[in-house]
């Protein structure tokens, strides 16, 4: 079989006017053209879909100087760049016939993503973070040394556990997916599994809890930054949802002293779909906040400035630092706040499930601690006491 990767291996060719071939894919190869003198030529090799092939020579190879990605390439971007030209080529056939590539599966998994009304923006945080020369790989042949490098890369650049998991879960996600449309990809699940493994216990740790007084100086802290971003803070506070759910609320969604808080789209069953609504109370000073935005604007306008990630990242790290909170805490301790409240306030867990648009199982996997209270309410009429000679009325008396 012949060798194109590296120079020596090319050198060692005879001259000849057909090109050296490698086959990257079904109705793709990648050609070298070895002259008698001088460096040889990169030249793609595709099906037309009607017995025919198509050619294309496109870059001198890295032969006799180091290769600078456009003009002169080395063998790894000649074969990415074949298949680009092979998928701008339009070629319907070679297009339905090779498996898809990690962007196309990104780009397809946004598009699924949509169609269930599911948070998008779990294809662009990949997208973010994923380096771009793994884009073009088929995701049937991409290897898990490849995608552990990335991993390893996000380790050492300071992402959190927590934060690569959730990361991770999306990438598993669209891989999967494309995984169940073609055996191809499916039998090269295991790369991804292997490569970008979970951390074992790195979610129990994300649950940063804050103090009411603590709650009340982030809220005062953010409308020393502005109107806007501390009615934005104060929702987080004392609503407990999510940031996509807050930012999705509408002027017809303020009835009175309660919101209806759009769903998130996490979760399974019911919590799953984005197109309900959960009412929440709203306090006074919040309702009066509310209703002021609310008057005199159209129905279907957001009710809150909308505000970037970013914006929210920056602006909170000078509310955190302002207020004295411990350094790295993020909006999302509101809600974990939030829930931990209801829960040492007795509230049904049902009911604080529903409120925070999550599942009775997700509150009792990640919160049981905090249960202890409602417990031991509702479980202690029915204890027995058997202990020998006791007088149980003097017990009772004594406690």
């Amino acid at each position: 079989m012949t060798s194109l990767q590296t120079r020596d291996s090319r050198v060692r060719l005879d001259p000849q006017r057909k090109p050296y071939k490698v086959s990257l894919d079904r109705g793709l190869t990648l050609g070298y053209r070895k002259p008698v003198a001088g460096p040889g030529a990169w030249v793609v090799i595709g099906s037309d879909g009607q017995g025919g092939q198509w050619t294309d020579t496109f870059a001198q190879a890295d032969d006799e100087g180091p290769a600078d990605g456009v003009a002169i390439m080395s063998y790894g971007e000649a074969r990415r760049r074949a298949e680009e030209l092979a998928r701008g080529r339009g070629n319907a056939v070679l297009a339905a016939s090779r498996p898809v590539t990690i962007d196309e599966a990104l780009t397809n998994y946004a598009i699924d993503l949509a169609a269930r009304g599911g948070n998008v923006g779990n294809a662009r945080h990949v997208r973010f973070h994923l380096p771009e020369a793994l884009l073009p790989e088929l995701l049937s042949r991409v290897t898990s040394k490849q995608l552990a490098a990335w991993r390893l890369a996000l380790l050492q650049g300071g992402m959190k556990p927590a934060t690569m998991n959730r990361l991770f879960k999306s990438v598993h996600a669209a891989f999967n997916r494309e995984a169940k449309l073609d055996k191809r990809i499916a039998a090269n699940a295991s790369e991804w599994k292997v490569g970008l493994e979970f951390i074992a216990g790195a979610n129990t740790a994300r649950k940063a809890l804050l103090g009411d007084a603590q709650v009340r100086a982030l809220v005062a802290a953010a409308y020393d930054l502005g109107e806007a971003f501390g009615v934005y803070i104060q929702a987080h506070a004392e609503l407990g949802s999510r940031s996509d759910q807050i930012a999705r609320i509408t002027v017809a969604d303020v009835e009175g002293d309660a919101v209806m808080v759009p769903n998130s789209g996490k979760g399974r069953g019911k919590h799953k779909s984005r197109t309900g609504a959960t009412a929440v109370a709203l306090t006074a000073g919040l309702t009066k906040r509310f209703n002021e935005l609310a008057d005199g604007r159209g129905p279907d306008e957001l009710l809150l400035a909308p505000f970037t990630g970013s914006q929210v990242r920056s602006m909170f790290m000078r509310v955190v630092t302002a207020a004295q909170v411990p350094e790295g805490t993020t909006p999302i301790a509101f809600r974990h706040s939030s829930i931990v409240r209801a829960l040492r306030a007795n509230v049904p867990i049902k009911t604080v499930a529903d409120w925070h648009n999550t599942s009775v199982r997700m509150i009792e996997t990640n919160y049981a601690r905090y249960m202890r209270n409602t417990h031991h309410d509702l479980i202690r009429p029915a204890l027995l006491n058997t202990a020998p000679g006791e007088n149980v009325v003097a017990l009772a008396r004594r406690a």
